[in-house]
């Protein structure tokens, strides 16, 4: 899977003149923040090298898991045409590109995220390109939503590792509380990573939900660790990736 032209076209011009040497490290920062999921009260990407990292390494895989997720939506919906977006925790932007993909009829977006510096770069990336009217939103998932109009398509993606365990439940319950139509969640293909879902799963049944997936729907899981639920996604990377 590859990543919209425009897209790729916007990243390629923001990371022309970095400099190699910064932009691993920068990689290698970030990356290791992820794996260790750190929650220190700092910003994964509270600083623009950090941003240029996300995009040169990061981006290609997730927009290629939020693209597949909304593939699967789309088979199993074929009837659901979303027309509001509301992504939290958006990042530069990732869901917002996948989602007009998907439906390029999509007519509003609400994209909330915490970094100043992430902002920046999203907006600059879908100016011009995105035909959706877009909103960025400073806010930070745990306690910066209300206010918030419900949307047909709620989504947040690779966030929940970051906040901590104890606000999981008050972050899924006000989720589905805005979600007009569908809530998709996604999360890093991990053992911790399917705990958080079948936990937000669990959750969303007792609320009366109705589940496209995992396969399941409301059934109980039948996998059981050492094994977890995960999904691979072919990613076509960029010469700059690869180094």
């Amino acid at each position: 899977m590859e990543l919209p032209a425009p897209l790729r076209q916007g990243v390629d011009s923001l990371l022309e003149k970095v400099p190699l040497p910064a932009l691993k490290q920068a990689a290698r920062t970030l990356s290791e923040r992820y794996r260790a999921e750190l929650r220190d009260g700092r910003l994964h990407m509270g600083e623009e090298m950090a941003v240029k990292a996300y995009l040169a390494t990061r981006l290609p895989a997730t927009y290629a898991a939020v693209r597949a997720s909304l593939e699967a939506l789309a088979d199993a919906r074929p009837d659901f045409q979303p027309k509001t977006l509301l992504d939290i925790g958006a990042g530069p932007g990732t869901m917002l590109w996948a989602t007009t993909d998907a439906w390029p009829e999509l007519e509003k977006a609400v994209l909330v995220e915490a970094s100043a510096a992430v902002r920046k770069v999203g907006q600059s990336l879908a100016a011009g390109t995105i035909a959706a009217r877009t909103e960025w939103v400073a806010g930070d998932a745990t306690i910066d939503l209300d206010g918030l109009k419900a949307a047909d398509l709620v989504s947040i993606a690779y966030v929940l590792d970051e906040v901590a365990p104890a606000s999981l439940p008050k972050l899924v319950d006000r989720l589905w509380q805005l979600t007009a139509d569908t809530l998709l969640v996604v999360e890093p293909g991990t053992p911790a990573g399917w705990q958080r879902i079948l936990a937000a799963r669990q959750q969303l049944i007792e609320a009366g939900a109705h589940l496209l997936a995992p396969c399941p729907h409301a059934a109980p899981c039948p996998l059981a660790p050492p094994d977890w639920c995960h999904f691979s996604r072919r990613v076509a990377r960029s010469r700059l990736h690869r180094l």
